[in-house]
This record gives structure tokens, sequence and C-alpha cells, in this order.
């Protein structure tokens, strides 16, 4: 995208973001920011409309951002101020350091997110009964198919379907093979707890020594989210909530509530999480395929305590959020729930 177009997309997405309204060419020229003229701008929010960043709505001839304008905004386009980091370090700190139990740190994450941001605060917590790897067996199951058994040093058992690896030819490896395999995964992985087993599949991945990258790929992802033993669910703020404009209609309240209260569709949005690595992930509106929900947006990141107490946590809100705003809060929440809980504050 050109410099001009993204520079009036991010002016439309921040007046928009402010005031819930569309947007016009003119409001735009006003501003005198951009040094261009109502046509010029109007022109430019034409291109960014059949681009399919900005829409039209029927009753009005200014534009909204769509979902793809508010990624863009999001990936490519947002700065954060840093000065405002440094007050949401001291902020969150002096909340969470009050709190010294585990349920304590998260129940207190989760009050201090839903009141920096007056949204929903959500915080996940599952304590894995993985600790390290005792053995890993690879069982065949069809042609396509193999499961991997992964044994714990505790005697837990998990298992995970995933694709049978093949050679070069593509013909899925025979039992003998397989043997072969897993005894280099054993040898790879055998005494590692998670953060090393993600290491060394990384590493291998990267190298593809083994030349079974798809299988590293499969186990990588188990061992970002292995399956969790004993879970709990922090909620707090959600009443804030019912005082929004987006939560006025039946339908997305309902579906909102539900959604917390049944928490199997926020779960799907927590696997991803979980295993796609470190960092702030956004999940705006039709993006996270919540029913009834488009103008919903959730912000979450994933935190680490000891080795056994993994989790995720975040916000629930309005499609129209200052994401600016609300993604360093829940990256500085997770980052110190990842420190206490890990022992590692003085």
């Amino acid at each position: 995208m050109i410099e001009r177009h993204e520079h009036i997309l991010a002016e439309v997405v921040r007046a928009y973001l402010d005031t819930g309204q569309p947007v016009g060419s003119r409001s735009l020229s006003e501003q005198g920011g951009l040094g261009l003229s109502p046509a010029s701008i109007r022109s430019v929010m034409a291109d960014l409309e059949r681009q399919g960043f900005l829409a039209a709505p029927h009753t009005s001839a200014g534009r909204v951002p769509t979902d793809t304008g508010l990624r863009y905004f999001v990936d490519t386009l947002m700065t954060v101020d840093q000065g405002m980091n440094k007050q949401l370090e001291r902020s969150v700190a002096g909340h969470l350091s009050q709190a010294s139990e585990r349920n304590n740190i998260l129940q207190c994450a989760t009050d201090e997110l839903a009141s920096l941001t007056h949204f929903a605060g959500m915080v996940w917590v599952h304590e894995q009964k993985v600790h390290r790897i005792n053995r890993i067996e690879l069982v065949p199951v069809s042609s396509e198919k193999v499961l991997a058994v992964i044994v714990s040093d505790s005697g837990e058992v998990q298992n995970r379907l995933i694709a049978r690896p093949g050679h070069m030819d593509h013909e899925p490896m025979d039992e003998e093979q397989l043997r072969s395999v897993s005894a280099k995964l054993n040898e790879l992985l055998g005494g590692c707890n998670l953060e090393q087993v993600r290491q060394r599949l990384q590493q291998a991945m990267d190298s593809d020594r083994l030349k079974i990258r798809h299988l590293l790929q499969d186990l990588k992802q188990w061992a970002d989210a292995p399956i969790e033993g004993q879970a709990d669910m922090f909620v707090s703020g959600q009443r804030q909530l019912l005082e929004m404009p987006e939560f006025t209609v039946l339908d997305t309240i309902r579906s909102l509530m539900s959604a917390i209260e049944e928490r199997e569709q926020l779960l799907h949005l927590v696997a991803q999480v979980e295993s796609g690595g470190s960092g702030v992930k956004v999940f705006i509106g039709s993006e996270h395929a919540l029913v009834h929900m488009e103008q919903v947006s959730v912000v979450l990141s994933r935190y680490e305590g000891s080795a056994s107490v993994v989790g995720t946590l975040g916000v629930i809100g309005p499609r129209r959020m200052h994401y600016e705003r609300v993604m360093p809060i829940v990256d500085c929440t997770a980052r110190w729930v990842s420190r206490m809980l890990g022992g590692k504050v003085e």
C-alpha cells in the first residue's frame, strides 16, 4: 500500500475508533494534518474501499474500516506510546505485587485487565501433568496417520494423532522405520522439560537433519499446548460491556455471555494462542468465528509461570476498541503474571 493510502486509512481508523461514526473526506480535510483537499481524500478512500479496507454504510457518505482495514492498521500502522508502557508497568506491578498465592495473582490480573481496559478481563490457567518427557513411541494407525504416544516422567500418557512421515518419494514409512524415528526422537527429547522440548524441536526443524519436518511440527504444536490437567478460568468486568452500544443487540450480548459461561468457543481461541508462540494475538470481528459476535474483538496473550503452570489471559470487548492501548495492557499483564508465578520478582 502506498504511503498516502496508509496515512488516510490510519486517520479513518483512528477517527472511527474515537467516535464510532462513519468518517467523511471533509472532516479529515478539516483536521489539517493531511494537507489534502476533500476531493483528493475522497478519491483515496474510494480506492481503499475497492481494496476491501473501508466500507460505506448505506445511511452515510462516510466510510468505516472493515475487519481487513482494522487488521492492516493493527499489524502495520499502529504505534504505541512508550511513555504509556512505563505507566502500565508501574500500575500492573503495583496491583499484582499485593497478591502472593497463585489464584490470588490470577484473580488480581483479571481485575486489573478489566479495570484498565473497561472491558471483560479473562484469565485461563491449567496445570500441566507433563513435566519431563520419559519416552515417545510412534504407533502406526493407517497408511496416513500415526499415533504419537508421549509418556512423562510422572507416568502421564498423552496421545496425538499426526500425519505419518514418509520418504523423499512420499511413500509412508514402515514400522521398522517408525521405530528408528522413535529412537531418534527419544535421543533428542528424552529427559527434557517442555521448554527444552520446544527449543530442541525448533532446532531440529530448522536444520531438518532428521528429514521429518512435518512430524516435528506436529510435535512442536503439542509441546506448545499439551493437554491440560486441572484448568481454571477467571472473569471480571463483563457487566461493563452492557453499557457499550455494540452490546445493545440482544443476540450479541446473549452469545457473549453464553461463550463466557460455556467456555468452549473461547477455549478454541486460547488453543490458537498457546500453539502460536509468544506475543499478543488479536482476533478482530469475523476473524474469531464466534457466533453472533461480529462486533466483538478478543485480545489474548500467553503467559508461563512455573514448569507446570501455563495459561492465557486477555480481554474481550467491542470491535471498535483502541488496540494501541489495549494490546500493551494485555502484554504487560502477561509478562508480570509470568514473572510472579515463576518466582522472578524480587
